[in-house]
């Protein structure tokens, strides 16, 4: 602990940072990167800051991730000026530039961001309210309103096929064939439950034949994301902004629902515990498309439930894509962890299959039908 902490300080010190320097804690919950809180103490006051190490076997070129996220914020911060916004720094992440002028640090090794701490704001790991629900989902939907003139040409693709079902589906059936950990004879429920949904490949391919408008999307729209205010719980600011690319909005929308939805963590070692909360949903889609009414094509918001199983399906191939290849991509602590994810994915997906009907109707409550548009404003 002593040898990271001292390491930490390394890296701190090539940035520029006035006082002296205080403590340094993990911070977040993130399965992909390495997230430390530091505190300094400068002229008598704390002063925080987020130090971000980007996972370079996930992002194979971390500088684009740094690119893409100082363009992006560049943009929100105008939007923010135009519309005569206050505290806009609690709004928007702010980057601090190293000792080099660059928004990041190379030691050799790993590349480090540093990102202004948002004060007076916190965040949560599990959607315990409606509120919260709203609250998160009306963010996300001004992150991508503010983003909707946004070239998406000058937005790197940060990793590839990322969201490419057909894809997933492939890697999931050579993790099978390859079996690199020998756990292919645990699973064969899960093996075949997964197979049981391929059908949504097709109705992945549908969608991409609709020619949905390419927007700039998050991609990893969970609520401990969104930072929100202390006392008032509104959605402050959109954080995490590494897998910020052109993709369409069902991304976004569908791990919404993956995240927000269901009344436990993906964690969770009971997948019996695992549903969709159809009270949780309405909120999420009264906050989201209230800031997108303006915005969205009709295929769009028809395409957004479809969405939603898209997202779940993908989500549960890849943990369990992970599990066979012997836990390589994400963060576990315990050998089943994976699994146990992936078998919450399909519960879920389970449980959204069962309440498709209302689903459709929630969004036809709150889709303002006489302002779609028929491209991106």
């Amino acid at each position: 602990m002593v040898k990271k902490m001292e390491h930490t300080e390394e890296i701190l010190s090539n940035f520029n940072i006035y006082g002296e320097y205080l403590d340094a804690q993990p911070y977040g919950s993130g399965h992909i990167n390495d997230t430390i809180l530091v505190t300094y103490m400068n002229l008598g006051e704390k002063k925080k800051y987020i130090l971000r190490k980007i996972n370079s076997y996930v992002f194979k070129d971390p500088r684009i991730i740094i690119e893409n996220t100082i363009n992006v914020t560049d943009h929100i911060r105008q939007k923010l000026v135009d519309a005569n916004e206050f505290n806009i720094n609690i709004k928007v992440l702010t980057l601090m530039k190293s000792k080099n002028g660059k928004y990041f640090y190379f030691d050799n090794k790993d590349y480090w961001c540093l990102i202004y701490f948002i004060e007076g704001a916190y965040t949560v790991d599990q959607v315990e309210t409606k509120d919260q629900a709203y609250e998160a989902a009306k963010a996300y939907g001004k992150f991508q309103k503010y983003l909707s003139d946004f070239d998406t040409a000058k937005c790197h693709i940060s990793i590839k096929d990322f969201h490419n079902l057909s894809n997933r589906i492939n890697a999931f059936k050579e993790s099978i064939n390859v079996d690199k950990e020998n756990r292919v004879k645990n699973i064969p429920n899960e093996i075949s439950l997964a197979k049981s949904y391929e059908n949504l490949d097709k109705e992945f391919v549908r969608l991409q034949s609709k020619n949905l408008p390419i927007r700039i999307t998050h991609n990893d729209t969970k609520i401990n994301n969104i930072m929100l205010q202390e006392g008032t719980s509104e959605g402050l600011c959109v954080v995490d902004l590494d897998t910020v690319m052109p993709g369409i909005i069902l991304n976004d929308f569908g791990d919404m629902v993956r995240t927000f939805t269901s009344p436990v963590l993906e964690d969770e070692k009971d997948s019996s515990k695992v549903y969709m909360r159809l009270n949780i949903f309405d909120a999420l889609v009264k906050g989201y498309l209230g800031e997108l009414k303006t915005c969205l094509t009709e295929d769009e918001v028809n395409s957004l439930v479809l969405g939603a199983k898209i997202i779940v399906y993908e989500q549960a191939i890849r943990f369990l894509t992970d599990y066979i290849s012997g836990d390589v991509y994400y963060k576990v602590e315990y050998d089943l962890h994976n699994l146990n994810r992936a078998k919450n994915q399909f519960a879920l997906l389970a449980s959204i299959e069962e309440q498709t009907s209302e689903m459709e109707k929630t969004i036809r409550k709150y889709s303002f039908k006489s302002t779609f548009v028929n491209e991106v404003i």
